[in-house]
């Protein structure tokens, strides 16, 4: 379920502006494609993040994501339970378990977001994308397993 109320990237962050702060978060998609979350490096409340530069990462067993924003703004507020338990992340990525709130005077670009329909369609080209290829390597195995 992809919540009606907030914006999105392609990159899969999600944004909520509350008229005082932004909250960021990752959408349910891209912490379900990660194995194992194993480390989240996320700014300190007072640091600065910038327009598209990455200010934390994602580590899972089989990738490491950068988390990112289209908006500058300085950090009032850092999810610190999910040092404590990464699972929150898997289990509640849309409520318990945003990562970072910050103050903006960049707003307005939430409006070129993704709205949830669009984020869904987004959705659904990458996973469409993405099936042949598995289909593909499922085809070789079988071919390796004739032939013995």
């Amino acid at each position: 379920m992809i919540p009606e109320h907030l914006k999105y990237t392609t990159t899969h962050e999600w944004f909520l502006w509350d008229k005082k702060a932004v909250t960021i978060g990752l959408s349910k998609f891209i912490v379900d494609e990660l194995d194992d979350l194993l480390f989240l490096d996320l700014p300190k409340v007072g640091d600065e993040i910038l327009s598209g530069i990455s200010f934390g990462e994602l580590e899972a067993l089989n990738k490491l994501i950068d988390i990112t924003s289209p908006m500058a703004g300085e950090i009032i507020a850092v999810n610190e339970r999910l040092y404590e338990n990464l699972n929150i992340l898997s289990s509640d990525p849309y409520h318990h378990g945003w990562l970072v709130k910050f103050v903006t005077t960049e707003t307005h670009l939430l409006n070129d977001l993704l709205d949830a329909k669009e984020y869904r369609t987004h959705l659904s080209k990458l996973q469409f994308t993405a099936a042949p290829r598995q289909r593909k390597r499922y085809a070789k195995s079988i071919k390796k397993k004739r032939r013995k």
